[in-house]
Order: C-alpha cells, then sequence, then structure tokens
C-alpha cells in the first residue's frame, strides 16, 4: 500500500508541475499552452506555441523531492518527433522542465527544507563529454537506441535515460551490453557508473530562457 501511495503521490506531484507551466505560460502576452495528458500516449507533456513568433515548445516535465531527476530518452525522443511535425514553426525546441521541491525527502513521512530549484534545459543544443566519440556520434546513438527500444517488449528495453542533479549537473546513462562506448575509465566525468553494466556520460545542455522570466 505503501508503494502504492508513493506512486500516487510522484504522479500528482508530476501533474501539478504540468498544470504550473502551463498556467505560467499562458499568463503571457502572445503564448498559449496545453498539458497533452496521459504519460502512456506518446507526447510531449506540455505544448507551448507563440504564433506571432512562430515558436513551439515541446516540453518534458519533472518534478521531484529527491536529489536526481531522471528522463527516459524515449521521452526526448518523442518530443522531438512531434515537433518534426510542425515545420511551419521556425524555432521549435525541446524543453526538459525539471523542478526540484523546497521539500526534500529524507524517509517515510519525514522531509527537510531546502532551496527550491528549476532548470529549463534546451536539448537542441545538446552536447556530451567523452575522450571517444565526437559529440554528435553520441547524441544520434542514444536517439537511434530510443527507437528501437520502442519496438522491444518493456521487459527487454534497455535503460538510456537523462539524470538531472539537485546542483543542476547532467549525465545521460547507457546499458554498455547494447550501446558500446569505449569510454576513457581515467576520465573522472565519463566510464562506469558503479552499476555494472551501465556507463554515465557527461551531458552539457544550455539553459532556456522561459516566457515568464525575465519579465519585469
Amino acid at each position: 500500500m505503501d508503494s502504492v501511495k508513493t506512486n500516487r503521490t510522484r504522479r500528482q506531484r508530476g501533474y501539478s508541475f504540468e498544470h504550473e507551466l502551463v498556467r505560467r505560460i499562458n499568463s503571457c502576452n502572445g503564448w498559449k499552452a496545453i498539458r497533452l495528458g496521459s504519460p502512456s500516449v506518446s507526447l510531449p507533456d506540455v505544448i507551448a506555441v507563440n504564433n506571432a513568433k512562430g515558436i513551439m515548445l515541446a516540453i518534458e516535465a519533472k518534478s521531484t523531492s529527491t536529489d536526481t531527476i531522471k528522463v527516459p530518452i524515449e521521452q526526448v525522443a518523442r518530443c522531438i518527433n512531434w515537433l518534426n511535425l510542425f515545420t511551419r514553426y521556425r524555432h521549435r525546441y525541446v524543453i526538459l522542465a525539471l523542478k526540484f521541491m523546497s521539500k526534500k525527502w529524507k524517509k517515510a513521512y519525514t522531509y527537510e527544507h531546502r532551496e527550491l530549484q528549476e532548470y529549463y534545459w534546451l536539448w537542441d543544443d545538446a552536447t556530451t563529454t567523452t575522450t571517444t566519440l565526437p559529440d554528435t556520434n553520441i547524441i544520434a546513438k542514444v536517439l537511434e537506441e530510443s527507437k528501437n527500444n520502442n519496438n522491444k517488449k518493456k521487459s527487454n528495453r534497455s535503460k538510456i535515460y537523462i539524470a538531472c542533479r539537485y546542483d543542476g549537473s547532467l549525465y545521460i546513462y547507457m546499458n554498455y551490453a547494447t550501446t558500446p562506448l569505449l569510454i576513457n575509465p581515467n576520465d573522472t566525468n565519463n566510464g562506469s557508473s558503479g552499476n555494472g553494466d551501465e556507463r554515465r556520460i557527461r551531458l552539457t545542455l544550455t539553459l532556456f530562457e522561459m516566457p515568464w522570466q525575465g519579465r519585469e
């Protein structure tokens, strides 16, 4: 019962953040946003447009009371696929909207206060830190693997996901068996994550200025 309650709380926290994003964006002149619904549907969490400026945002939103947020690579790919349908928009961006709540989970029903952190990462400028493969090759491999995952049973999918820590540091975690990457073991930013067949690669993204940010 505790696990059911925990999962329900996580879903409600995520839905709340999505609705909050929609409210903030819709408060900005020239912007319209909608939440697209269930996570089982292959759609972004939130879509926002500014028709006058030719801008479309596909937003993947996550909220947590822990120190790490994980974003499965399939969810990034579905945002990219959505944006590719709307070529009339000159400026199309995938945004990872990540919220670290002001209460940090310690143990069951116990929290401690911390500073609220929100990051709005722009995926379009994604680069990786590795000594063996060019950045574009790594990103291409990750997205290609996400397509393969969609054709597999859920239990057989390799785990490829983006992890953002509370301090804003970003990594891609890959299943080494299905996506072999020869990473320099002496590089402290890369190599084994300590989870057996997983490999961690440092990811660099730029922060995106959301419509309500920077307003007077």
